[in-house]
């Protein structure tokens, strides 16, 4: 007898494992919570960066667990300074299972080295060829990865999956979840997804549109939405420059993915001579940083530069977020000019929190009670970010205690295991920090104070003397303070150590040194937020630029070791790719169908970027420019009903407005279609006749006007008409249309 009962797509049977193994117990997962039960959600969630489903070979995101090749020059052995040794050891002890963790290779690489296989590791690949280029799908996707207990699901980084199951996934249903992801993860068995996409525009941003939806955004009559994707692949989609952000401003996705990159160059760190490893960067500043002289701004600018390339060697769309002092004085206000340490308030993406993770984490390892566990999950539910490692244990009434370990002063186990477990929950985060006062002689920099140093009219004053008559700039000397702030002092140095018998503790010991690292310029480097305090430093040397175009150091071709460069080489953000931006909202645009009027959704600006920015500018982006007619586009605020028949006189909605140059074919067929992209590298020729422009339109005024009528939020709306005023709708084809504020 047939049976009635409906079969279960595969899909449906995918559910149905991950649900039964994990029970009616549901974490958090970072707020994605049953992530499987939505597929949309299940092939596009990122677990702690970690793809839970890793896309399609042919995109272009990076796949974190991409296979690299055994360093021939960190397989150990060799003389190990005492700095390098130290820090290596912290690190290591930050790292779940310490030096018992596995040492992953998560970096991405072109291909494994043929002449680093051995004769075993060949022995074991019948199935595959050697090299990440045979993996599937599945074998990249985190899930397979998590339910396998493979790296770094292995317990290295982040616990096996799923978390808190009630029941394991048998083998034989992790292959059937892997052979429907290798078939491209379908909904129904019975009909393919679609999964073909437009050209240009579309293609590039995702974009799936019909021609009267295309139409209607053409025309005006329906809103353009703000791209989610990566700051920095929209940059790349658009040919500009990569965007260096406020870190209050990234995404959730911007923020998970630097933190992914730190995360794994840690893993890196046994081996100091690998350009991997996050303490070999550091180590750089420990021997060749210039300080006190007119080097400091360049070396300090090229040292942010080289560093960013090799997070980009990671994901190419990761830049160095900038940390805006000023934005925090005012929660600052009673944390510096007293005696009490540890007050200080930092940005939250450096902050300490525990996670479902490291909760589970921490009940396996056996060091701790009931009550203390119970305390932890509190914390955990509550979400609070704490920020310095003392501050949290002091909310979960766990004591900050140490021990002797051959005659070394470290963490005590607990210690150890809840530290370990907040930093594999924020990379970002470092322990030997201890924001706020180091007494009553010192200061926090406000807004006034920034300006004070924008506003001076000379090099030497604002950079610094040469070497033949060196002393510190402005910049400089608020850029000192700020390192000692952000450092601070550990109030419990001396009695942490007396409760071990060290009545005369190191003042340098790596777990319990008397002040935080970033009031040493020896290991300032190895706390991950020195990155984000100079590349404050390097914007601010930036807006200066800007202001006081010309003013350069007097030694142009003062050489800046270990960089084969010159000073002269670092006068420029731009010529070294990137430049700073409080936030920025971008507007994918159709360019294959001409613009009439262009209406946007409200960008959802955040209120700090609202209260904080120094310029705003409309950006219009990869204009055709060729056989064209010329065009006039009137760019308006918050005036969705905007027309050619729209006043400008006098009108607060008013921006400004550009006007196309566009020229006539005189070749043979496609002279004026768009040239192809400039791939070959000696190819030095200027922008060709055809290339698409740019056009930037200052929107400062107009935005202020906008919040002092009582707007909260911002919105961009383009009207095009030909020369003679009249509406036109085959003049301007654009590939998309931003909203950015400067700091």
């Amino acid at each position: 007898m047939m049976s009635n009962r409906k079969k279960l797509s595969r899909y449906q049977r995918v559910q149905q494992i991950l649900d039964q193994s994990q029970g009616p117990c549901i974490p958090d997962y970072q707020g994605l919570g049953a992530f499987w039960r939505d597929l949309n959600t299940f092939k596009t969630a990122k677990l702690y960066g970690q793809r839970l489903i890793a896309p399609e070979p042919d995109t272009s995101d990076h796949q974190p667990g991409g296979s690299g090749g055994k360093s021939c020059c960190g397989e150990g052995g060799g003389v190990v300074d005492s700095l390098a040794a130290s820090e290596s050891a912290l690190n290591q002890a930050l790292i779940p299972g310490g030096s018992a963790a596995t040492v992953g290779e998560c970096w991405p690489t072109g291909g494994k080295n043929p002449a680093k296989q051995t004769a075993s590791s060949l022995a074991g690949s019948s199935s595959k060829t050697a090299g990440q280029s045979q993996q599937t799908r599945s074998d990249r996707s985190a899930l397979i990865k998590g339910l396998r207990k493979q790296f770094p699901f292995d317990g290295s980084q982040f616990p096996p999956l799923l978390w808190q199951a009630e029941n394991p996934v048998s083998p034989s249903d992790i292959d059937f979840i892997a052979a429907w992801i290798d078939d491209g993860c379908p909904e129904s068995d019975d009909t393919q997804d679609s999964t073909a996409e437009g050209t240009g525009t579309q293609a590039r941003f995702g974009l799936a549109q019909s021609g009267a939806s295309i139409l209607a955004l053409a025309r005006g009559d329906a809103l353009h939405t703000v791209s989610a994707k990566h700051c920095n692949a929209i940059s790349d989609d658009v040919q500009g420059l990569k965007v260096r952000k406020e870190v209050s401003t990234l995404s959730a996705n911007e923020l998970s993915l630097l933190r992914e990159a730190l995360a794994c160059m840690y893993t890196y760190d046994p081996h100091i001579f690998d350009e991997r490893s996050f303490n070999y960067w550091a180590r750089i500043h420990t021997d060749s940083c210039q300080h006190g002289w007119e080097q400091f701004l360049p070396w300090h600018r090229l040292y942010l530069y080289f560093f960013e390339q090799t997070l980009q060697d990671y994901d190419a769309c990761i830049t160095l977020p900038y940390w805006s002092w000023s934005d925090y004085a005012d929660a600052n206000r009673a944390t510096y000019n007293t005696e009490q340490l540890d007050m200080g308030v930092l940005p939250e993406a450096y902050g300490c929190f525990l996670d479902a993770a490291g909760i589970a984490a921490l009940k396996d390892s056996g060091l701790f009670s009931d009550s203390e566990l119970a305390n932890l999950a509190r914390l955990q539910k509550k979400g609070t970010i704490y920020n310095s490692g003392l501050r949290f244990l002091k909310a979960a009434k766990i004591d900050y205690t140490l021990k002797l370990s051959t005659g070394k002063v470290m963490w005590s186990d607990k210690v150890n295991a809840i530290y370990a477990e907040l930093r594999r929950a924020n990379p970002l985060w470092f322990p030997n920090r201890w924001p706020g006062s180091l007494g009553i002689a010192t200061h926090y920099p406000t807004a006034a104070d920034v300006q004070g140093i924008l506003s001076s009219n000379n090099w030497n004053q604002f950079g610094g003397g040469p070497v033949y008559d060196h002393h510190f700039g402005w910049l400089e000397e608020m850029h000192n303070g700020m390192h000692n702030f952000s450092g601070g002092q550990n109030p419990l140095f001396l009695s942490a150590a007396k409760a071990i018998g060290v009545d005369n503790p190191d003042p340098q010991n790596s777990f319990n040194p008397n002040y935080g690292y970033m009031t040493d310029n020896r290991v300032t480097a190895f706390d991950p937020i020195f990155w984000a305090h100079h590349s404050n430093v390097d914007r601010l040397w930036a807006v200066w630029q800007e202001i006081r175009p010309g003013l350069n150091p007097e030694e142009l071709d003062g050489i800046l070791p270990p960089w084969p460069m010159n000073v002269g080489d670092t006068l420029s953000t731009r010529k070294l790719g990137y430049e700073y931006m409080r936030d920025t909202y971008h507007y994918p645009v159709n360019d294959q169908q001409g613009l009439l009027r262009f209406n946007a959704e409200k960008a959802g600006v955040k209120p700090q970027v609202l209260d904080t920015f120094r310029k705003a500018e409309i950006r219009l982006h990869r204009m055709h420019v060729a056989n064209l007619f010329n065009a006039v586009i009137r760019a308006f605020l918050n005036a969705p009903d905007a027309t050619v028949a729209t006043p400008v006189d006098n009108n607060p909605h008013y921006v400004g407005q550009v006007t196309t140059f566009q020229g006539s074919c005189y070749g043979g067929p496609g002279h004026c279609d768009k040239p192809l992209p400039k791939t070959r590298r000696f190819d030095q020729r200027p922008l060709q006749h055809h290339e698409p422009r740019n056009f930037r339109i200052d929107a400062t005024e107009a935005v202020q006007r906008m919040l002092a009528n009582g707007e909260t939020d911002i919105s961009v709306h383009l009207v095009v008409m030909g020369l003679d005023g009249k509406p036109i709708d085959d003049a301007v084809f654009i590939d998309g249309v931003s909203l950015n504020f400067i700091d």
